[in-house]
């Protein structure tokens, strides 16, 4: 037995000592930490391979057993059994861990220790949080998860382990898998897709499954939280995209993808390191998937909402992203902060299950515009229980739209306004920079923030912000809530581990400070989310990271705001340091209205072809030719002159001709 084993398993056993005996193994268990750190933090195990430190101070709670396969062969196998099972009939829910290439043996042990894959779930807080059985079996090395008799004892064992321990949840048994392991969860569900509540392969490889078509349309309604490296050099994401791209053929729409950018990992192939470390998203999501609620597949989960209550009279609802709303509800009204975007009525589930007052008056408060955060709007529409629908002037066009009939119900707040509630106020924060209307509401001890200040991390989307400018932003938000304590409620709270505080405002405020002057180094940022992609640059204090362009840390002199076309829109999407544009419109238009506004309160003047026009004020221009140029002039309070060029072309599709 390995020196550091034999140290972890004797603290277990003190710790299992009577309770008079609890103060001595308190001391000796402190005392042999100290060693274990010592002797084995940094170094290797007795297979010749780096264990994760994290992984070693938990795998001594795994305990060990052998399969006894067919035809002889057997399986070594750990696994961990949740034991504060106070009720009986408490069900929890078994992950089954398929490990990769290095971590294949026979020593029963390298598949909890090289990587964190098998111990995640069940750190302490996790454990509190999802009591979970894991299972995690070794193969020996020269084989693979796909070949007998490893797939065939692997299934056995899953269906034994079952057998024996009745109180798993048959509605919840999930398979997670890294590397070659990742490869062998796509084999898994391809071949069982009604045994998995969801799958999460990791650097996987699915090449080998494609022209089974019938399998994967088996798998329509399946959830799957796809991890890869965009620069994996062992296994190319490639596997991972063809996999995901004959899902989506067959019609599933509940892939979730997290796809890390050139240098997002080290080693590359790793992408599990990441994943685990700084997207506790994964961590929750996997636990909300449950066979019961698709009726074994027969339902998308998109369709799905989960709630909890979080505590001081708040109530949490995430969609099937983990987009999460909140809802807050008095004798008179309930306030709803955001919609999400599930793929079913929001608004039927809240009334159903949230509310304790069915028919109680609701009043909604958007923190922005994106569509995550507005989706669900349209569910409200018509309905009568609903008051009000309060948003920032500046991000409110789509949310009018997203109201349609109802639009007069749309209320347009500022920086400084109170919305009344329970005889008290809600005050309206302007927090400018993920959006130009981002805005948090501040009740009681409670900060709701939307994506204003992030999750754990704000992009400033589309770089409308520069992080220069966003200081300011938070700096304000920072004078407004003064000393008070607060629970900052984010967006996407399924991203956090812990609970976000008023110290994590503070965070983010040295974060943009640091990125601007250069004490935090930027480095490349690349997060694909479902098929969404997020490039550029990140920078990261404490729990704060701000997502980024390099070419819009500091300030832009003389800068826009935005510009506006009555037709067609600009290209590429509009960002102040971009100075050169196009734009497209039909043979027919013979007139347009560009309106552009300036990003600085102060500035000197605003000249569209030499004709001066106020910000925000709209310039009447005639397309007489194809292609019509415009230069938008601004004189910056301080002298500094910027132009932009834009470039309106009649009857052709526009493109960006120019490369800066």
């Amino acid at each position: 037995m390995p020196v550091w084993i034999f140290f972890l398993d004797l603290i277990n056993n003190l710790n299992m000592k009577k309770r008079t005996t609890l103060f001595f193994a308190s001391s000796v268990t402190s005392f042999f930490l100290v060693i274990f750190s010592l002797i084995c933090f940094g170094v290797n195990n007795n297979s010749g391979k780096e264990i994760s430190k994290e992984a070693a101070k938990i795998s001594y709670l795994f305990k060990t057993g052998k399969y006894q396969g067919s035809g002889g062969t057997e399986m070594p196998y750990r696994y961990f059994a949740p034991t504060d099972q106070k009720n009986g009939s408490a069900k929890y829910p078994v992950i089954l861990y398929l490990h990769g290439e290095k971590e294949a043996g026979t020593n029963n042990e390298d598949q909890l220790v090289t990587t964190e894959c098998a111990t995640i779930w069940v750190e302490p807080d996790h454990l509190a949080k999802n009591p979970t059985y894991v299972l995690a079996p070794q193969i020996p090395k020269g084989t693979n998860w796909t070949s007998e008799p490893a797939y065939s004892n692997t299934l056995g064992l899953l269906n034994k382990f079952i057998e024996d321990h009745p109180a798993v949840d048959l509605n919840r048994i999930y398979i997670v898998g890294f590397s070659m392991g990742g490869t062998g969860v796509w084999n898994m569900i391809l071949k069982n897709p009604d045994l998995f509540a969801a799958a999460m392969p990791i650097s996987g490889n699915a090449d080998n499954f494609l022209g089974d078509y019938k399998a994967f349309e088996a798998l329509k309604n399946f959830p799957m939280l796809v991890i890869h490296s965009i620069d994996d050099p062992v296994n190319p994401v490639s596997g991972s995209n063809n996999a995901m791209d004959a899902l989506r053929a067959a019609g599933n729409q509940s892939i979730r993808a997290n796809i890390w950018g050139m240098g997002g990992v080290t080693p590359a192939h790793d992408a599990w390191y990441p994943a685990f470390h700084n997207y506790e998203v994964i961590y929750n999501w996997l636990f909300e998937q449950n066979l019961g609620r698709t009726d074994h597949g027969k339902i998308s989960p998109t369709t799905f909402f989960t709630t909890s209550d979080l505590g001081k009279g708040v109530k949490q609802v995430w969609d099937y992203s983990l987009g999460t709303v909140y809802v807050v509800e008095r004798a008179d009204k309930a306030i709803i902060v955001d919609a999400g975007a599930g793929g079913s009525s929001i608004y039927q589930f809240i009334k159903e299950n949230v509310l304790e007052n069915k028919d109680v008056d609701l009043d909604i408060l958007i923190t922005h515009n994106h569509f995550d955060h507005i989706v669900g709007l349209s569910s409200f529409v018509g309905a009568s229980q609903l008051k009000n629908v309060y948003v920032h002037k500046d991000d409110s066009e789509s949310v009018k739209r997203m109201m349609g009939e109802d639009v007069q119900k749309v209320i347009l707040v500022e920086d400084g306004d109170v919305i009344p509630f329970d005889g008290e106020e809600i005050k309206v924060i302007s927090i400018p920079g993920h959006t130009w209307g981002c805005v948090a509401f501040w009740f009681e001890n409670n900060l709701f923030s939307g994506d204003a200040i992030g999750s754990g991390d704000v992009w400033l989307g589309g770089a409308v912000m520069s992080v220069e400018d966003y200081i300011e932003s938070v700096q304000h938000l920072l004078n407004v809530i003064g000393d008070s304590r607060l629970t900052v409620y984010g967006g996407h709270s399924g991203e956090n581990r812990n609970p976000l505080t008023q110290e994590y405002i503070y965070q983010m405020l040295a974060c943009a400070k640091g990125l601007v002057n250069g004490e935090i180094t930027s480095k490349p940022y690349r997060r694909t989310i479902g098929g969404r992609s997020t490039l550029g640059y990140d920078g990261t204090y404490g729990l704060a990271t701000i997502v980024h362009n390099l070419n819009n840390i500091e300030k832009i002199e003389g800068a826009l705001k935005s510009i506006r076309l009555s037709e067609g829109a600009v290209s590429p999407s509009y960002a102040p340091y971009t100075t050169y544009y196009t734009a497209n419109v039909d043979e027919g238009v013979q007139t347009i209205s560009i309106t552009a506004d300036v990003l600085a309160e102060d500035y000197k003047s605003l000249r569209i072809n030499g004709e001066p026009v106020e910000s925000e004020e709209a310039y009447e221009a005639r397309l007489d030719k194809n292609e019509n140029r415009f230069s938008i002039e601004v004189v910056a309070s301080d002298g500094t002159s910027r132009i932009y060029t834009l470039t309106i072309s009649k009857g052709r599709p526009a493109g960006n001709r120019f490369n800066f």
